[in-house]
């Protein structure tokens, strides 16, 4: 009998999903100033281990690629420079 955190692959695997990690993120995008065309994006995960990536649009899906980050960086929110790290401290 299988347990509920147990699932099946397409080719009929048994796996478990174990969980790792929890916490906050953060999700932004960089934009092409002259075309307005997002080019790629980057999602920051902050628990008990920090990790980031960007999600580079490859046909219809994204490759992620592991990369660093700096809390200190600005983002562009509403027309404001915001730090990311004023972003998280705003999570609850």
């Amino acid at each position: 009998m299988n347990k509920p955190y147990e699932t099946e692959t397409k080719k009929g695997k048994k796996e478990e999903r174990v969980y790792v990690d929890s916490g906050k993120f953060i999700a932004y995008s960089y934009r092409d100033e002259s075309t307005g065309k997002i080019t790629k994006s980057k999602l920051i995960l902050i628990g008990n281990k920090n990790n980031a990536y960007f999600l580079i649009p490859v046909k219809d899906k994204n490759l992620a690629i592991s990369t660093q980050f700096d809390l200190e960086s600005e983002v562009n929110m509403n027309n404001k420079s915001i730090k990311l790290k004023e972003i998280l401290e705003n999570i609850k």
